[in-house]
Formats: C-alpha cells, sequence, structure tokens
C-alpha cells in the first residue's frame, strides 16, 4: 500500500511537472511555434507616423511674451500683452478654424462649460484663441468667433472677453513652443495634427496650469481660473476650496487633499470644545465657592459682625 501511493504521487508529480512546461511556454516561444521560427513577429504598439511627437509639453512658470502681435477677429492690430493685461487670468488656446474635427470638439466642449460656469467671462477672465493656421483670413476668424460666442447664452460678455487671432508664422510658432503646443502640418491631407490643449495663464501672463483633455468640467475649470487668477478671481470660498485641493496630474483634474482636510477637521473638532467648554469653565469661577469666598473676605475686611447675647442684667 505504501509502495502504490509512493508511486502514484510520482506519477503526480511528472504530469504536474509536464503540464508547467507545456503552459509555461513565454508569449514568443507560442508565437514562434505558430507561426515558425523564422518568422520575425513585431506587435505594432507605437503611434501612427502622423501622431508622433504630436503633444503638450508642460511649461509651468513660463512667461508668455506679451509682445507678440497679433490681428484680432476685427482685423485690429494687437499684441498679446492687450490681452493678458495684468488684470484678470486667461485661457488660451491654439486653434483654427478649417480643422476638421478637433477643435470643433474642442471648443464645443469648452463653450459647454463656460454656460454653467459662475465667474464672468470677459469681467473675472478672458480667452485668447490663436489660429496655427498662417494663411486663415481674418472674415473666417470672425465667422469662427461669431459661432462660438453664439452658444454661449450665459456669458453675455462673451463677445468682448474671447478674442480669436491669427498671426504670422514666426509668431505662432514662438508662440506654441513658449506654451509647449507641438502640432504638425500634414502635406498629404493638407491639415495641421495638433493635440487638445488649455493654458491657463496668471494676468502677469505665467502659465500656471494645463487642461489636455477634450472635457472641461465647470467646477475643475472654475479651480483653474483661480489659481491662476492669484487672489483676483473668485471669493473667499473659492480661495477656501483652492486650500483644501491639489492638481492631481495624473488624472488632470483638482482632487480633494486628505491631510488638509483632516487638519481642517481637527481644528474645527478643538473650537467646537473650546466653545463648549469655556461657558462651563466661566461658570465655576463664578458659583457658590466664589460667593464664599467672597464673603470670607469681607469679614476679614471688618465687614458687620454678630454681637454676643449676655443674660446679665
Amino acid at each position: 500500500m505504501r509502495v502504490a501511493g509512493f508511486n502514484t504521487i510520482a506519477i503526480l508529480a511528472i504530469v504536474l511537472h509536464l503540464c508547467a512546461g507545456t503552459t509555461g511556454l513565454t508569449p514568443s516561444a507560442s508565437a514562434q511555434g505558430a507561426f515558425g521560427d523564422s518568422s520575425d513577429v513585431n506587435l505594432n504598439d507605437g503611434l501612427p507616423r502622423e501622431a508622433e511627437g504630436i503633444t503638450v509639453d508642460q511649461n509651468l512658470g513660463q512667461q508668455v511674451p506679451l509682445s507678440l502681435p497679433l490681428i484680432d477677429s476685427n482685423g485690429k492690430s494687437l499684441k498679446v500683452g492687450d490681452v493678458i493685461d495684468g488684470t484678470v487670468p486667461t485661457i488660451v488656446t491654439m486653434n483654427y478654424s478649417n480643422c476638421p474635427m478637433l477643435c470643433s470638439v474642442q471648443l464645443n466642449q469648452l463653450t459647454a462649460s463656460l454656460n454653467q460656469l459662475k465667474l464672468k467671462l470677459g469681467e473675472d477672465f478672458r480667452i485668447l484663441t490663436v489660429s496655427i493656421d498662417p494663411t486663415e483670413s481674418t472674415e473666417r476668424a470672425a465667422e469662427t468667433k461669431a459661432k462660438y460666442v453664439d452658444e454661449i447664452l450665459n456669458q453675455p460678455l462673451a463677445n468682448r472677453g474671447w478674442t480669436f487671432a491669427t498671426a504670422k508664422q514666426p509668431v505662432i510658432t514662438k508662440l506654441a513652443d513658449v506654451l509647449g503646443f507641438r502640432y504638425r502640418y500634414d502635406e498629404s491631407i493638407q491639415q495641421y495634427n495638433h493635440p487638445a490643449m488649455l493654458a491657463f495663464v496668471s494676468p502677469e501672463g505665467v502659465i500656471t496650469r494645463y487642461s489636455l483633455a477634450l472635457n472641461f468640467p465647470a467646477d475643475q475649470l472654475r479651480l483653474a481660473l483661480v489659481e491662476a487668477g492669484e487672489g483676483t478671481v473668485g471669493n473667499a470660498v473659492d480661495q477656501f476650496i483652492m486650500w483644501c485641493y491639489s492638481y492631481d496630474p495624473d488624472s488632470n483634474s483638482y482632487t480633494p487633499q486628505a491631510w488638509r482636510i483632516m487638519r481642517l477637521c481637527g481644528a474645527g473638532f478643538i473650537g467646537v470644545m473650546l466653545a463648549a467648554l469655556v461657558p462651563y469653565w466661566v461658570g465655576r469661577k463664578g458659583g457658590p465657592q466664589s460667593d464664599a469666598a467672597g464673603a470670607t473676605d469681607s469679614d476679614a475686611e471688618g465687614g458687620p459682625s454678630v454681637v454676643p447675647h449676655s443674660n446679665e442684667q
């Protein structure tokens, strides 16, 4: 019986070893078995050639050149510093009117968020959209502006607060380099390959934050503008919320800071405890013991005393 049991265990061990050897093949080994030993299998896990290098380098802290010349949608010459003039933060985007899809998707999402935003475009902040197409005409830029401004029903100052501008190629190249906006013109399809980007710029022209998603929730937009405003935008509640939140580059959004919230809760708890205990302590000091002590002090200072009674005639 013991020999038979031993043989059974030995057979099971051999079977398990063979199974492990069979299933333990690496993917490359399996692929070689399927395609032949002489076949080279190359997985296409890279970016398409036309998408290589199309990205945004987040140049946080970089100063946007305020002297760059532009032409707005009215045909008026201006400089970047006429929009970013030291008073309010600015959202800078780079698009072009003949973009077949991405620019429309991005700007449509932006206008949807602007309709939900409590901050006022043209009063609390501005937007500067510069075309990456040096051949774009003033008339075409004006058409694009009218299209999106008309969609922002809850921002009555949008026409004044959102500037659409064109520029010459050296100016476009300089602005794109400062913003870290990497794009390329594709001759074969006569279109620009470019990323989606919102750059949040302080009143003085310093890049404070980026948004690289196509969706811009109104609450996230507000936080980014409050941060870029450096105290010039929002109220005390906004500043308090900013203290409780921080930007998470992985999720491309502002997320609550747990340790700050815990500190706040701890401080609030101590404040409530003090508010509850201080009246108790004050009450104890002014209670019966204090009255008795006051009476003793009065007697010691020569207050009225009791005259002893005598029965003698």
